[in-house]
């Protein structure tokens, strides 16, 4: 069976392959004689099974008509996704099969296949991207940045004893308080509740910060506030709210000194090992985080130059893959949906717009990267495929299963979207930037 022709239509809102499929005669053939093979494995009176005459087959289906309608089945179920797969057709959706006319033996038989398809889009521009990279080898600021996370680690705190201290920007304050929202609702978690709070540390809004600094322990604030983040978010609620909090008691941040003492605590010798510790575990971070970094921005940067919005009914599609990969996740971790929002303050509608959002990101991607490959005029090869399937036991067992289902599109659209996420990487020009 072969694809004769292909022709993509586009009404403006969605595009489809129209697949027009031939099958030669001997296919033709075949599928008659297993098709009245399987009619004649049914009680018909008077003959035995297997040895009735065509004839007599053809009126057990309701005529000769109805007979090659059965064998067109056969055709189409047992060679036709083979061909599909092998146009290199991905259908979003189950195809539309239409037969116009009906195959006999000894002639060829034609039909056509349809369905939604991945758009075609193109890009403002195929010249390389410029992007922006952090140098491949450890600097002293990185080395500076883990040694402080090591310290903040290994942090104390120190109670505050001065009983006329006014709280400051920095100090860490021990409140028990209650907080309702603007219809007089407690917020979950906030009823009478005592709370070591950092003044400035993004522990609580800097809204509420501002009323607590000033204050003195045993003193009893009460108070409205907004609680919206640097990033216009409210995690405590939309609105005003309105506090009572009791102000404990205060206490220091304290790190601990930067001395061999403190590098022998964290396994090092003295402070110079452990720097050294810490540049080669950097560098062997970036050496292995860097490439993926690499393609990333590349993919980012030239997603910017994408032609046009994405269709919406490809990512709507692409929505689907991308709640069911959502569930999976939460299912490997234990968790089911209800209580994850629970746990972390999710919304419904905004959880949906970031599902929406990532379908919109994914869509674009694939479009774009789609489009560098064609622009390129590159071909997929058997090194191509070979080279996904490297990582499995056996991979030319694996290889053989997707052959077997009819999937090797798929396998050419991972080949195609690699070699051009790698051909963005490497021809992108780089600004090291720390």
């Amino acid at each position: 069976m072969q694809v004769k022709d292909i022709a993509r239509e586009d009404d403006g809102e969605q595009q489809e392959i129209v697949l027009t499929v031939v099958a030669s005669p001997e296919e033709v053939k075949a599928a008659t004689d297993e098709f009245f093979k399987q009619v004649g494995q049914r009680e018909i009176p008077g003959f035995r099974k297997g040895k009735a005459p065509r004839t007599v087959l053809e009126q057990q289906v309701g005529g000769h008509a109805n007979a090659m309608g059965g064998v067109a089945e056969v055709l189409i179920n047992q060679n036709a996704f083979e061909a599909i797969d092998g146009a290199d057709v991905i259908f979003l959706d189950e195809p539309q099969f239409n037969v116009a006319d009906m195959p006999e033996e000894g002639a060829p038989f034609t039909f056509t296949v349809s369905g939604p398809v991945a758009p075609k889009m193109e890009l403002t521009s195929y010249d390389p991207v410029s992007i922006e990279m952090p140098p491949s080898e450890p600097t002293e600021a990185e080395v500076g940045s883990q040694i402080q996370e090591l310290r903040e680690h290994y942090h104390t705190y120190r109670d505050i004893e001065d009983a006329d201290h006014a709280a400051a920007d920095g100090d860490y304050a021990m409140l028990t308080m209650t907080i309702v929202d603007a219809d007089g609702k407690v917020v979950p978690g906030l009823r009478n509740t005592s709370r070591l709070i950092g003044l400035g540390a993004g522990t609580m809004p800097a809204a509420f910060d501002e009323h607590i600094i000033g204050s003195k322990a045993g003193d009893t604030l009460e108070f409205d506030f907004e609680a919206v983040d640097d990033e216009g978010n409210a995690p405590l609620g939309e609105g005003k709210l309105h506090a009572i909090v009791e102000v404990k008691s205060f206490r220091e941040y304290v790190l601990p000194a930067l001395d061999d003492a403190f590098a022998e605590k964290v396994g090092a010798k003295d402070v110079e090992d452990m720097r050294n510790q810490l540049r080669q575990a950097i560098h062997m971070q970036k050496t292995q985080e860097l490439p993926t970094l690499k393609v990333d921005r590349a993919i980012e940067a030239a997603l910017e130059r994408l032609d046009g919005e994405v269709p919406a009914y490809f990512s709507d599609f692409l929505r689907q893959d991308v709640g069911r990969e959502f569930m999976q996740n939460l299912q490997d971790q234990g968790t089911n949906l209800q209580q994850w929002m629970l746990q972390n303050s999710v919304d419904g509608d905004a959880m949906k717009e970031d599902i929406e959002r990532e379908a919109q990101r994914r869509a674009a991607i694939d479009c774009m990267l789609e489009a560098v490959f064609a622009h390129n005029g590159w071909t997929v090869t058997d090194e191509d495929i070979d080279a996904l399937f490297e990582g499995e036991k056996d991979p030319q067992a694996t290889r053989a299963s997707w052959e077997k289902a009819h999937r090797m599109a798929d396998v050419r659209k991972m080949a195609r979207r690699s070699k051009a996420a790698e051909w963005l990487a490497d021809t992108a020009t780089v600004t090291i930037v720390e």
